[in-house]
């Protein structure tokens, strides 16, 4: 566990079709990955067996932020408006900022979430600006001892 008290930095709830399920595994991960974050992703962290409920409020909870991957798949999802309520759940028991919104596919959130600043990563170019501010967003703030 790091000094941030969170095994993750970020857990990432996407929907498990394609495009989002290629470019989260391949494009998104990675690149958090690569600027130093530690991620939780299902179809490599989850538990093989275990409840799918159960390894989804373990995620919320080991990580310091959910990060929702929005598109108009992610919003006729299930399980990924579950990810989404349990994050939003935590941030409010604890009064913290523990879910942030990226926008992969233009669409039409709930209310919820349109209340919410939400990043714009719908092209190339915007990932490319994007991803440093997310990614210093992530980062659990250093100790003073640090």
């Amino acid at each position: 566990m790091s000094t941030s008290g969170f095994v993750y930095d970020a857990f990432v709830s996407y929907r498990h079709q394609e495009p989002d399920k290629s470019w989260v595994r391949r494009v998104f991960v990675p690149a958090l990955e690569e600027a130093g974050l530690r991620v939780c992703v299902d179809h490599r962290d989850f538990h093989l067996g275990a409840p799918l409920v159960t390894e989804m409020a373990r995620a919320v909870e080991q990580s310091g932020v959910t990060v929702a991957v929005l598109s108009p798949a992610y919003l006729a999802g299930r399980f990924a408006e579950l990810e989404n309520v349990l994050a939003e759940h935590v941030g409010l028991e604890e009064r913290a900022l523990r879910l942030l919104y990226v926008v992969r596919e233009p669409c039409d959130p709930p209310l919820r979430m349109r209340a919410r600043l939400r990043l714009d990563l719908t092209t190339d170019e915007e990932v490319a600006d994007g991803l440093p501010r997310l990614v210093a967003a992530l980062r659990p703030p250093l100790l003073e001892d640090e």
